[in-house]
């Protein structure tokens, strides 16, 4: 007689073979799921068919850009490995005059591929 033991509490609310993270792999993911999400708004921007962005500041000027560094300094990012890419486009663009959009895609791709499991 074999006894199947009911989720109890959160557990019963969710979905079968959902995901429960704790501690530092949730923020791993969470930090990646930031600059996936970031990259993913100056992609579409990349290349001579990129796309314009409507994009409303802190001080609710709206202007329309398909400059990531624009697009980029316009955003509140809350996570830390996001800043470091927010970083790393400007320090591209303040040494060479242009890449940042190249660094924060390419830089989400990379972390794309580090999050699937093998």
């Amino acid at each position: 007689m074999g006894f199947s033991m009911q989720p109890y509490g959160i557990q019963a609310m969710l979905k079968e073979g959902h995901k429960h993270l704790s501690g530092l792999e949730e923020a791993v993911l969470k930090n990646i799921d930031a600059c996936k999400e970031l990259s993913a708004i100056t992609r579409t921007s990349l290349g001579p068919n990129g796309m314009n962005k409507m994009v409303i500041n802190h001080l609710d000027k709206l202007f329309v850009t398909n400059d990531a560094a624009s697009i980029v300094n316009a955003l509140e990012v809350q996570r830390p490995a996001a800043k470091i890419l927010v970083l790393a486009g400007k320090a591209q663009q303040e040494e060479i005059g242009d890449g940042d959009n190249l660094t924060v895609s390419f830089s989400g791709e990379l972390l794309q591929n580090a999050e699937e499991p093998n």
